[in-house]
């Protein structure tokens, strides 16, 4: 979940997305993970403007329209393939666009 600040002053770190500068007075979102792999732990900050966030989240939402509407042209559908039981040979299973990712 990122936290949604505002600068008390120019930010040494810039955006991590398109790499802008944070001025004093602007809004940043500051996403703070932690992942761990066997005994060790890592955790980092990721910094967002404003301006990214809002592309993120309406690219998201144009997305999801467009796969209601998406025809699956042709030239990008893509014959998915698997293996036969119980033999080394693989053989057609279903179509998949690669546009919206729908089985055909």
């Amino acid at each position: 979940m990122a936290k949604r600040l505002v600068a008390k002053r120019k930010l040494q770190r810039k955006c991590d997305v398109c790499g802008n500068e944070i001025s004093k007075g602007e809004v940043y979102y500051k996403t703070r993970s932690v992942e761990t792999d066997d005994e060790k732990i890592y955790a980092f900050n990721i910094y967002e403007c404003c301006r990214c966030r809002y592309k993120a989240r309406e690219w998201e939402q144009r997305y999801e329209k467009f796969k209601k509407r998406c025809k699956h042209p042709d030239k990008f559908c893509v014959e998915m393939w698997r293996y036969i039981p119980g033999e080394a040979v693989k053989e057609p299973d279903y179509d998949v666009c690669t546009l919206c990712g729908a089985k055909l």
